[in-house]
């Protein structure tokens, strides 16, 4: 039946993975945190595994963003997994289970926007 979810690896396999969903989502509700993204996608994909919070602020700062709270709010959307905690609690480590979505998610925002850009 069209639109039915099944489940591999943690991912839907329907037309659109849990961290394309989870990104477009986040960027209707709170498209401030797509930086954060970015920068959560370069850590994911620098790492090839898990990364911590800390560094994402690192990269983050790169992009002109000075602090953000946690990165809880990408977990719920979807986007990252908690993995672990270290040095005595203040330090939380992630994962990205989805990176191709969440890339081809930022890719077509960007594209939607540039658009509406040239539009204009």
């Amino acid at each position: 039946m069209p639109g039915d979810l099944h489940m591999k690896d943690g991912k839907e396999i329907n037309n659109f993975s849990i961290g394309y969903k989870g990104v477009k989502r986040l960027a209707r509700e709170k498209s401030g945190w797509l930086p954060i993204v970015e920068a959560c996608l370069e850590e994911a994909k620098r790492c090839k595994g898990e990364f911590a919070g800390a560094w994402v602020l690192e990269t983050a700062k790169k992009k002109g963003i000075s602090w953000f709270p946690n990165l809880r709010t990408l977990v719920s959307y979807g986007i990252l997994k908690r993995t672990d905690v270290t040095r005595g609690g203040r330090r939380a480590y992630y994962v990205m289970p989805d990176i191709e979505g969440v890339e081809q998610a930022l890719k077509e925002i960007k594209t939607v926007e540039f658009i509406k850009k040239i539009n204009n």
